[in-house]
């Protein structure tokens, strides 16, 4: 977790002000099946702006998906085997991408645009369930209060945590 930029104006006040925010993160987690992963976030390094970069690396095979906008395009989704270790491009389906959407749309255009379609089609019952609920969400903050824990603490971190925030 780092703070780029410690110095910015607050657009309420016009001034510059000291704030301690996350400009970019990055970590690495082992999964109970024993595959590893790392996952990179930021909205101002040089090379990812704005971006996400997950990676998965089990026995079988490996994915790397990038929401990171270059070369006008937003989204890349790759993947390599055993059979075949050097990284091929894979097409992310239409299904995926609201009417008329593709990874070549500017990314923060893409993004909004796929949690409106996704959201939606849940009120429509245009899809079975959803993306994402609160349960979802819960273990999405469970997995970022483990990472900012292993970042204070310089350890590693097992989730789930525990109630009293201990591992």
């Amino acid at each position: 977790m780092k703070n780029f930029i410690p110095e910015r104006m607050v657009r309420a006040t016009g001034t510059m002000m000291r704030m301690n925010i996350d400009d970019g993160d990055i970590f690495i987690g082992e999964f109970a099946n024993g595959a590893i992963g790392s996952i990179q976030t930021s909205f101002v390094t040089v090379g990812n702006y704005p971006g996400i970069e997950a990676r998965v690396y089990g026995r079988e095979g490996a994915l790397i998906c990038r929401m990171v906008e270059e070369n006008g395009i937003a989204e890349t989704l790759k993947s390599a085997s055993a059979d075949s270790v050097e990284f091929k491009e894979l097409e992310i389906p239409q299904r995926f991408y609201p009417t008329g959407g593709s990874a070549r749309e500017s990314w923060r255009s893409l993004f909004y645009a796929n949690l409106t379609h996704s959201f939606i089609s849940e009120i429509r019952g245009d899809v079975a369930g959803n993306e994402g609920n609160f349960e979802d969400a819960a273990h999405v903050q469970e997995l970022i209060n483990a990472v900012e824990k292993s970042f204070r603490q310089r350890r590693w971190v097992s989730i789930p945590l525990a109630a009293d925030g201990t591992t």
